[in-house]
């Protein structure tokens, strides 16, 4: 092979690397990024179980001291939880991703959270009813 063949050989195979990584570059840089902007409940969770130790037993019934006394823990009032979508996402009726899509919003667009599930599914407050948004691309603002 002559040289002049083997030189743009090469220079092909370094443009086409060069054109790879910048593509890679971009992905990592617009991927959505997770973040949990607040978490007042975590705090007043530790401070009042912090205060139920504290709090001296007085033993009348051995059966209700049996109970765990966290029952008041689990009374608090909830603050109400506001989330956005970090990037364009469908909201469905059921949390899989064969549920029926509700409508597609655009990034940015806020909501209230009713619960975050363990199975990567955010269950929203959309339009007046129920709906679901996978955790994936779910932002918690609590503004």
């Amino acid at each position: 092979m002559k040289k002049t063949t083997i030189n743009a050989i090469l220079i092909s195979i370094i443009t086409l690397m060069s054109v790879s990584i910048c593509f890679l570059l971009f992905c990592i840089m617009t991927r959505p990024r997770y973040v949990i902007v607040n978490e007042p409940e975590t705090a007043a969770t530790i401070t009042e179980v912090s205060d139920l130790a504290e709090e001296p037993q007085q033993p009348e019934n051995p059966v209700a001291d049996s109970v765990p006394e966290t029952a008041p823990v689990d009374e608090q009032p909830q603050s109400t939880m506001h989330g956005k979508t970090s990037t364009r996402v469908n909201i469905r009726d059921a949390a899989s991703e064969n549920a029926k899509v509700l409508s597609t919003v655009d990034e940015g667009t806020t909501f209230e959270i009713i619960e975050i599930q363990d199975n990567g599914w955010t269950k929203i407050l959309y339009e007046g009813s129920e709906a679901y948004i996978s955790s994936s691309f779910v932002i918690i603002t609590n503004e």
